[in-house]
């Protein structure tokens, strides 16, 4: 299943730099902001940033061995 895109969000990245993500709507009403790779609706519900829904949390990581926090995290680089 994939949200439906309802519109468009703009946020900065690094605080500085100005990028536009997708706005999608989620069976429960609520709007989801595609921002980052894992987008969680207030329902509970997660989704990628193309808007295709995750599997549930429980499942994580089940057969790569990472964590929740290790998926949560991706794409959170820290550049020293």
């Amino acid at each position: 299943m994939r949200l439906e895109i309802v519109g468009k969000c703009k946020h900065y990245r690094d605080g500085w730099q100005e990028v536009e993500r997708n706005v999608g709507l989620c069976p429960c009403g609520h709007k989801v902001e595609l921002r980052e790779y894992t987008n969680t609706c207030v329902c509970d519900k997660d989704y990628g940033f193309d808007g295709g829904l995750l599997a549930p949390r429980s499942q994580w990581g089940e057969e790569t061995g990472e964590s929740e926090t290790d998926v949560l995290e991706a794409g959170h680089h820290q550049e020293y």
